[in-house]
């Protein structure tokens, strides 16, 4: 009986050695609670490098409701012809590179002296796009500042381009595709909304490059950007 005794103590002993080192592991795990998973940034968007629709163009163009308060619709969203996306005023002939386009015309409480007119240009390839990026931006280097909120690959404000006065011209090249906005009308001095519409119109052009809805408005830009 005294064999069997301590044959039983010594397995007990052993048992209770291994739960105790098992306890021990657990301990600090138990101690500090349990461990979160690290956050990973959300992506940045990508480039436009989809040859998109003239529906996707259309669509990322702002509606009613979606552009900056006190602004509508302007007749309708139409087809941009392809002198349109020409950097020169002066030249009718159609750039290198260029697929389709969009724009929308926008007047400001029922009324035509103030406007705002947004173009998208497609090319073939991100350098047919750079190109004519930097034709319609210019060289007034002294007027052009770069958004408080940069956008796109390559994105300038320009204050009172030219001969204008009171008007603030914004481009974005994001991959292959360009957007103009032009605002005129009382919006030198505040710049905010011309970016607001700019950045607004890419991130509609993202989503649906990604197969989503286009959702973004320019208001949602404006409040981000104050920030």
């Amino acid at each position: 009986m005294s064999r069997i005794r301590l044959t039983l103590a010594t397995a007990l002993v052993g048992v209770a050695a291994l739960t105790a080192c098992s306890s021990g592991g657990d301990g600090p795990a138990s101690a500090d609670g349990p461990q979160k998973k690290e956050e990973k940034p959300a992506a940045a968007p990508r480039p436009i490098t989809e040859e998109l629709s003239q529906a996707h163009l259309s669509q990322a163009l702002l509606g009613d409701g979606e552009t900056l308060p006190g602004w509508t619709l302007h007749d309708d969203k139409s087809v941009t012809d392809g002198q349109y996306c020409n950097g020169s005023r002066d030249d009718d002939s159609v750039p290198a590179g260029w697929v389709r386009g969009s724009d929308a015309s926008y007047e400001y409480n029922g009324s035509t002296v103030d406007m705002t007119h947004i173009h998208i240009c497609l090319f073939k390839t991100a350098e047919d796009a750079h190109r004519q990026y930097v034709a319609w931006k210019g060289t007034e280097t002294s007027k052009q500042q770069k958004p408080k909120v940069p956008v796109g690959d390559e994105n300038t404000l320009v204050i009172n381009p030219g001969l204008s006065e009171d008007s603030v011209y914004g481009y974005v090249r994001s991959g292959k595709v360009n957007i103009r906005v032009r605002t005129e009308g009382g919006t030198a001095g505040d710049p905010s909304g011309t970016q607001a519409v700019l950045a607004a119109t890419l991130k509609r052009l993202q989503e649906l490059q990604d197969g989503k809805a286009a959702t973004v408005t320019a208001p949602d830009e404006q409040a981000a950007a104050r920030q």
